[in-house]
């Protein structure tokens, strides 16, 4: 994992203005960008799903923003309706795939014996989780669950996931940092299905509401990881 503050100059900046897989960032939403404002563009893919793609600046640098996203056991603690994120070891992940269970009750059962922690760490040095995560939405949606395969280079500082079961039908995405002046450009791509009928204009609409609070939640999680550093203890989700 990258360690250190980095300092930038215009080069950076302009490395920083291109985003996820070689998608440019105009210079409109460069400019949004600095003043504090999440630049997004969420569209209805067909049936169900819907699909959103933005951009936004985090105060912190890169590494400890890294820090942040990669660390989805404490998702639970600041991410405003995730109550559970755990991360799976192999044979977990094997028994919630082949139990082919939707209630998340069922589900949890099955990590019972389960290694805490465990991730895969492949030659070119890129690790991947299980990483179990539920969410708790007001009717009609109630609670969903996903488990999700997440592959994270350090060195690019980009995660990716996968959906491998779920009552959430659909869940793919990826999120890349880079430096910027001043702190850290971060971009989010993210495909959803519910999978529930005439839900489709509704997560779309709910991802464009919701993506600032998601940035705004990773943000409050590094000023605590950075405040924990220092002996200072902050709360974690709002209200707490």
């Amino acid at each position: 994992m990258i360690t250190g503050r980095i300092y930038l100059g215009v080069a950076l900046m302009l490395v920083a203005a291109v985003a996820a897989e070689g998608r440019k960032i105009t210079d409109e939403q460069w400019s949004a960008i600095k003043k504090g404002e999440i630049v997004r563009e969420v569209q209805k893919e067909g049936g169900t799903q819907s699909g959103a793609w933005s951009a936004g600046f985090f105060k912190h640098p890169p590494a400890l923003m890294w820090k942040a996203v990669t660390s989805l056991e404490l998702y639970d603690d600041f991410l405003e309706r995730t109550t559970v994120s755990v991360l799976l070891d192999e044979g977990a992940r094997d028994r919630v795939v082949k139990s082919g269970a939707a209630d998340a009750d069922e589900v949890e059962k099955l990590f019972a014996g389960m290694k805490p922690g465990y991730k895969k760490v492949a030659p070119d040095g890129k690790w991947t989780v299980y990483s179990y995560q539920r969410n708790s939405f007001p009717w009609p949606l109630n609670d969903r669950w996903v488990l999700l395969e997440i592959t994270h280079d350090d060195q690019a500082m980009k995660q990716t996931w996968k959906r491998l079961a779920g009552n959430i039908k659909e869940d793919h995405g990826s999120w890349e940092l880079s430096a910027a002046e001043g702190g850290t450009l971060a971009v989010n791509e993210i495909h959803i299905d519910l999978d529930i009928p005439a839900t489709g204009p509704f997560t779309a609409f709910a991802m464009d509401v919701t993506l600032p609070d998601t940035y705004k939640m990773f943000e409050k999680m590094a000023a605590d990881m950075e405040a924990k550093e220092r002996g200072v203890v902050k709360p974690g989700k709002e209200g707490e």
